[in-house]
């Protein structure tokens, strides 16, 4: 009995610290999607003010997200599921990408699906609603993302090579689907397109 216990102890023990990406996984998984309004504070590693920005953000599980920048200048990067379309209306330039091969925005292939192997890049330790995210596959980027156990995003942080740092702060929450409309992306006319795929 006495051997039993000590491995009971041992399982629960090692579940809890190996736990941490399991925690973060399972709070995600808790939301279909949502809308939120973002507030972007861009700084350097010695903590040089780089950018401030606003804009919106909308998230539908797995791989829809539309993520726009407003100011300072408008940016659009919006996922339709398979293909993620980067476009700045004041170059009149859009790039289209395969979305599973978007290196550049594995913040969001993470935020939208659980289950993507790109978890297995990542050791996540937590600090009570903080989650830092350390790549071990050499990426250049490390994030932080505060999720609350109702698995609502308060915020997050992209950590650069160099130390800069990104932090995003998300307000005026609204948890749910959100209608595939919003992650559809036709380019207006004129506009130059760069295929990537």
């Amino acid at each position: 009995m006495k051997k039993f216990l000590l491995l009971i102890g041992a399982l629960v023990s090692l579940s809890a610290w190996a736990g941490d990406k399991e925690v973060l996984q399972q709070r995600l998984d808790k939301i279909d999607g949502f809308y939120a309004r973002f507030s972007q504070d861009v700084k350097t590693a010695d903590n040089q003010q780089v950018q401030e920005g606003k804009g919106d953000l909308w998230v539908s599980r797995p791989y829809y997200f539309n993520w726009t920048m407003n100011e300072p200048d408008e940016t659009s990067i919006i996922s339709d599921g398979k293909n993620m379309w980067v476009y700045t209306p004041a170059v009149q330039q859009v790039s289209v990408m395969d979305l599973k091969k978007a290196i550049d925005n594995r913040l969001m292939l993470l935020i939208t699906d659980s289950h993507n192997s790109i978890w297995n890049a990542y050791n996540v330790t937590r600090k009570q609603n903080s989650f830092t995210l350390k790549a071990t596959d050499g990426s250049n980027q490390d994030f932080v993302i505060s999720v609350l156990p109702t698995g609502m995003i308060s915020n997050f942080t992209i950590i650069e090579e160099d130390g800069q740092r990104s932090f995003y702060d998300l307000s005026h929450q609204k948890l749910g689907k959100v209608d595939l409309n919003k992650f559809k992306f036709t380019p207006p006319a004129g506009v130059t397109i760069d295929d990537q795929r």
